[in-house]
């Protein structure tokens, strides 16, 4: 192969690579509506888009309008017939809501206007209006505009009225209105095939402009931005109308196929295209600044080039699809959370467990080695255990960087520290290396007198330089609590704190012992990963056990914050940064208020490395999944939650337009097994959000709920209660439901005389009782005179229970499918008596029915059902993203023992074993 084709190859791979990396760097896409979507649409043939005034996305279909409540979506029917075989009869062009929750929409036969109460779309003005409508839009003074194939019609609310462009020849096309564009308050500009048209509201006045620049063809499409109309063309391109010169021009002319829909929104236009996908053009100097096409790469490409609607909402795209595939939803990555690129070095795919920045390099700590990477020339270099032939670099689990005395030092996982010089890319060895061979280093610490402080795995070291001392400080010699020295911290007060995996303590310099003296004995105990100081003297200990400990300065004050993975940092601004495995939480500096982001651009943090602050104020946060630079002045403003639906007894009783926060809804006794429904109005993806709920009246904590949408309650009591659900922490974005069930009293009569009738019965049995077991001798009686001892024995109430099979097998399958429909087995305190109510059986027919038809206990019966869910969660992974003990507790069961028990007696292998098989299958 010659030189040319081999310069020739390497620009093409530069090339590719530097738009993998310019598309890896503005959005994630995902598909919304198909079949490998979580959220699937019951027609997926999307052709327009609109966001109302809630923040809900609807979509207009081949045969229906619906809207997005997240994993699922409100359908909305036409209630006329399919006329034909036309696949898409009742295709949606527009939708519009004209005033608050009330809306219009344009299909190919005429106009449409929603029902909510019955879900459907009905006529309106059917004699009218039976053609095709394209376009809906509405002015200041609450004017409906309606481009139709016919004309326009315009609606005040009383009266409609019919304009015609062409009256001469009504078949001309410049009778298609094909988009509206509300000019002020009386008048709008129509666009036709040919050109646009200004119309008066109040005098009907009509004015044309036609386009007479070359090679556009039909117009297709406009939007307006200031006073200017952009216009799409048949042919591909964007052209322009000046409203105050009323001229047209060229604009943009990068597309050679008809564009078929364009919005804009702040300073871009969005352009969609039937046959190249989408283009985001920059308004100002109209150059294309991304596109996006149908690829092969699942998650990285459109589902189709033919797009056939585009919306743009607070930086994401929407785009839906002409060939019935659904739609993409184009998420802007947050650009306050960047990865660490260099080049092309991407730390995408690397797990990184440590991180330290210098002034002329950065080194990146992995599970395989190291990276440094020098940043003003982006030279890379790699080292592990395999390429050093020094020998000193021990292990390639890097734990900590330090710089010291212009070397770095490095702390290893079981290959304790080694010592690296960039300049020359080499290793030495040191007294505090030979000191340090094959424990764990975690951390390092330089105190006032620049003394160097080591946390390890077998105590604590120090090293004076100046006198080249090395002391260790362990258990045995120090009073410390443990050996396993994980985090250690100088505060303001001067106090030296070190935790360690049995507790946490204060180490005095001087006299090499650590006191607990100044600490509750409770919170001396657990395992302390590590220690920081708030900018206010606030004081906090990170627990392994996924708590944070949090002290005021003078340590009189001791609190636990639950669920909390132990890394965190303060920024400039005072916001507390944590890590937590799925995301990241920033709380205020009052540990009030707090916004969670999910694994945003794939961000997953450790449990293990600290969140390290650099000297510009900047975040680095070593994930799974790369390292990630976060800019904490960047106002970050969190999507809030909608309750969408309430179920009773499975069937829907109101949603989002009915259910209001501050009234009560009140229902019947027999009306308790309710189910909520809710949706983030960011649209993020399911798997991401995570939630909490809470129902006052029954539950006493707020619970976490992930990768759901719902949340159901069995049988609940007579009483008030209240219903809140939120994002993780974030008390900002809190809905809530409040709602009575009612007392029944017919059943507290019956209970009543139930009871008075069981206790008069003991009392007449009792005394029964009594006097058949006494004694009476009567005077020169005979023995055959003297009356035997009465011996009454009660059998169970179920014994006497005799059915036929058929009413045997009746009980039996309401039982299942109360099991199966209603998912009873998921409430952890799930009573037998509860289930023979809710199936219509009293409690001892159903006991009668375990004992000597299912021939097993009801216990038993309840948690087979738990361990089929245990398992069926396994097989859709759950297993990786929760403990085993959560996971059970999701399944129904009340304690880890009960769920061991169950799981052996019903598969004979334990949990663990179970996963382990089915992870190698």
């Amino acid at each position: 192969m010659s030189l040319g084709k081999h310069i020739l190859i390497l620009i093409i791979l530069f090339i590719g690579a530097f738009n993998i990396f310019a598309s890896d760097n503005d959005y994630i896409i995902y598909s919304i509506g198909n079949e490998e979507a979580n959220c699937k649409f019951e027609d997926n043939r999307v052709n327009c888009i609109y966001k109302d005034s809630d923040g809900f996305i609807w979509v207009g279909t081949g045969g229906s309008v619906e809207r997005i409540n997240g994993k699922y979506t409100s359908v909305y029917h036409f209630t006329e017939k399919q006329v034909g075989i036309t696949p898409a009869s009742f295709l949606v062009n527009t939708l519009i809501e004209y005033q608050k929750h009330d809306f219009w929409v344009g299909n190919i036969q005429g106009l449409f206007h929603i029902n909510h109460e019955k879900r459907t779309l009905e006529r309106v003005f059917p004699e009218e209006i039976n053609f095709s409508v394209q376009a809906l839009e509405k002015d200041e003074e609450n004017r409906l505009y309606i481009g139709t194939v016919n004309g326009l019609y315009i609606y005040d609310g009383k009266q409609l009225r019919h304009i015609i462009i062409d009256e001469k020849n009504i078949l001309s096309v410049n009778n298609r209105i094909l988009d509206i564009a509300v000019y002020n308050h009386t008048s709008a500009w129509l666009l036709t095939p040919n050109g646009v048209v200004i119309c008066d509201a109040k005098s009907g006045a009509l004015k044309q402009y036609k386009c007479t620049l070359p090679s556009c063809g039909a117009l297709k499409c406009l939007v307006k931005v200031n006073d200017t109309l952009y216009i799409g063309t048949e042919k591909g391109n964007i052209i322009t109308f000046d409203l105050l010169r009323q001229s047209f021009a060229p604009y943009w002319n990068e597309a050679n196929v008809p564009i078929s829909d364009l919005v804009h929104e702040k300073e871009i236009l969005g352009v969609a295209t039937n046959g190249q996908g989408i283009y985001l053009l920059s308004l100002p100097e109209g150059k294309t600044i991304y596109s996006a096409t149908c690829g092969t790469e699942t998650g990285q490409d459109l589902l189709s080039n033919n797009i056939s609607s585009i919306l743009l909402s607070q930086g994401n795209v929407w785009c839906g699809t002409g060939y019935y595939l659904g739609m993409n939803l184009l998420r802007k990555k947050n650009e306050s959370f960047k990865r660490y690129d260099k080049g092309i070095f991407k730390t995408k795919d690397i797990a990184v467990r440590s991180y330290l920045p210098t002034k002329e390099y950065s080194f990146i700590g992995t599970r395989e080695g190291f990276y440094y990477v020098h940043e003003a020339t982006g030279k890379i270099q790699y080292i592990n255990v395999r390429n050093d032939n020094t020998g000193n670099l021990r292990s390639n689990l890097i734990f900590s960087f330090y710089e010291y005395e212009g070397d770095i030092l490095i702390g290893t996982c079981g290959g304790g520290l080694a010592t690296f010089y960039p300049r020359t890319g080499t290793f030495k060895e040191t007294p505090l290396t030979h000191a340090c061979v094959s424990n764990d280093i975690f951390m390092f610490l330089e105190d006032e007198e620049k003394k160097l402080w080591l946390a390890t795995s077998d105590g604590l070291y120090s090293y004076d330089k100046q006198t080249q001392t090395i002391r260790e400080y362990n258990a045995s010699n120090s009073n410390m609590p443990g050996n396993i020295v994980y985090g250690i911290y100088l505060d303001s007060s001067n106090r030296f704190w070190v935790g360690t995996d049995k507790g946490l303590a204060i180490f005095d310099k001087h006299t090499g012992k650590c006191s607990q003296d100044m600490l509750p004995d409770i919170y001396c105990k657990e395992v302390i990963r590590y220690i920081h100081e708030g900018r206010d003297g606030t004081l906090f200990f990170c627990l392994l056990s996924y708590r944070l400990l949090v002290s005021d300065k003078s340590l009189n004050n001791f609190h636990y914050l639950p669920l909390l993975c132990p890394n965190l940092i303060q920024d400039d601004q005072g916001f507390y940064w944590l890590g937590q495995w799925d995301g990241v939480l920033r709380s205020d500096e009052r540990l009030e208020h707090y916004t969670f982001f999910p694994s945003i651009n794939d961000l997953n943090t450790n449990a293990g490395p600290p969140i390290l602050k650099d000297e510009n104020g900047m975040l680095w946060i070593c994930g799974t999944k790369g390292l990630f630079r976060v800019n904490p002045q960047v106002e970050f403003t969190p999507s809030p939650v909608q309750i969408t639906e309430m179920q009773v007894n499975g069937n829907l009783y109101a949603d989002d337009y009915k259910l209001k926060q501050d009234s009560t809804l009140y229902l019947n006794s027999n009306e308790n097994t309710i189910t909520f429904r809710f949706s983030s109005l960011g649209y993020e993806k399911p798997e991401l959000l995570k939630y909490e709920y809470m129902l006052q009246g029954k539950d006493s904590t707020w619970i976490i709920l992930a990768n759901e949408d719902k949340v159901s309650y069995f049988d609940l009591p007579a009483g008030k209660y209240v219903f809140q659900i939120r994002k993780f922490l974030d008390s900002d974005s809190t809905a809530q439901i409040s709602f009575e069930i009612k007392v029944n009293y017919f059943w507290m009569i019956y209970t009543i005389i139930t009871i008075i009738v069981v206790i008069v019965s003991f009392i007449l049995f009792f005394n029964r009782k009594k006097t058949a077991s006494t004694e009476v001798v009567l005077p020169n009686a005979s023995p055959e005179e003297i009356q035997p001892e009465v011996k009454v024995t009660v059998q169970p109430t179920e014994s006497y229970v005799k059915l036929s099979e058929e009413e045997a097998s009746e009980v039996i399958d309401a039982l299942k499918k109360y099991m199966q429909e209603q998912q009873a087995y998921l409430n952890v305190d799930l009573k037998q008596s509860e289930v023979a109510a809710a199936i219509g059986y009293p409690t001892y027919l159903l006991s009668a029915i375990f004992t000597h038809y299912l021939k097993m206990g009801y216990y038993d019966f309840v948690n087979s059902y738990r361990v089929e869910q245990f398992k069926q969660s396994v097989s859709e992974g759950k297993h990786k993203k929760y403990t085993l003990v959560t996971l059970a507790e999701k399944c129904g069961f009340k304690s880890k023992a009960s769920f061991f028990r169950a799981f052996k007696k019903f598969t004979g292998t334990t949990p663990n074993e179970y996963i382990q098989q089915f992870d190698k299958e």
